[in-house]
C-alpha cells in the first residue's frame, strides 16, 4: 500500500510541475466509496480514495485517481481479506461554468486484488491485475479553491484472456466481466490556474 501511495505522490508531483507552465487549474481530491456489487445477495463494501487533476481548459480535466476497498470473510476455522485497489486514469467533461458543475467521463487502469487467507492455521495470499473501465457521472461544486462533489461509476473489470494473474488492455477478455456500481463524495482543493 505505501508503494500504491508512493506512486500516486509521483504522479500528482508530475501532474503540479506539467502545470505550472501552463497555468492550468490542478485539483487534488480525497473521498469515500461506496461498492455495490450487481451480484444477487453481494453486500457493499465501503472504501476511499485520491485523485488529481488537471483542468486542461475550464471544462476538460484529466487526471488519475486510487481507490482502495476491503472485503473480509470469517468463520469457524477460516478468515479471508481481499483488498481491491483500482488505479486509473480519467477524464471528465464539465457540462456548465456555473457553480453547480454536473460533469460525465470515464476511468480506465489497473484493478489490482490482493487476497490473504488463513484456514486452520495455514497461511496463503494471491495477488492478480485485471484491466477495468468505468463510464461516471457526477456534480462538482467549487466555491473557491475548495469544492465538493459526488459520483458515480458503473465499472467493468475484465478477465484476462490467458488466464494469468497479469491484467492489462492488450490482455483484457472484453467478453466476460464482473460488474459494480460505486458511488465516490468527497472534497477537492484546487492551486493554481487563474
Amino acid at each position: 500500500m505505501k508503494k500504491l501511495f508512493l506512486t500516486f505522490a509521483i504522479l500528482a508531483t508530475a501532474l503540479v510541475a506539467t502545470t505550472q507552465k501552463a497555468a492550468a487549474q490542478f485539483s487534488l481530491g480525497i473521498h469515500g466509496s461506496y461498492f455495490a456489487p450487481d451480484a444477487k445477495d453481494a453486500k457493499g463494501l465501503y472504501g476511499a480514495g485520491l485523485q488529481a487533476k488537471v483542468f486542461v481548459t475550464e471544462q476538460f480535466a484529466v487526471g488519475v485517481g486510487v481507490k482502495s476497498i476491503k472485503e473480509e470473510f470469517n468463520g469457524t476455522g477460516y478468515q479471508f481479506t481481499n483488498n481491491i485497489v483500482p488505479i486509473t486514469g480519467m477524464f471528465e467533461y464539465y457540462l456548465t461554468k456555473g457553480i453547480v458543475r454536473p460533469y460525465v467521463g470515464a476511468e480506465a487502469g489497473v484493478f489490482r486484488s490482493t487476497l490473504k487467507g488463513n484456514v486452520l492455521g495455514v497461511n496463503s495470499e494471491t495477488t492478480s491485475s485485471k484491466f477495468g473501465a468505468a463510464p461516471k457521472f457526477g456534480i462538482a461544486i467549487p466555491v473557491g479553491n475548495l469544492g465538493i462533489f459526488a459520483e458515480g461509476t458503473y465499472n467493468f473489470i475484465f478477465d484476462n484472456k490467458d488466464g494469468s494473474n497479469n491484467g492489462s488492455p492488450s490482455n483484457a477478455d472484453f467478453s466476460t466481466s464482473s460488474k459494480f456500481f460505486m458511488v465516490n463524495a468527497g472534497l477537492t482543493f484546487g492551486f493554481g490556474g487563474k
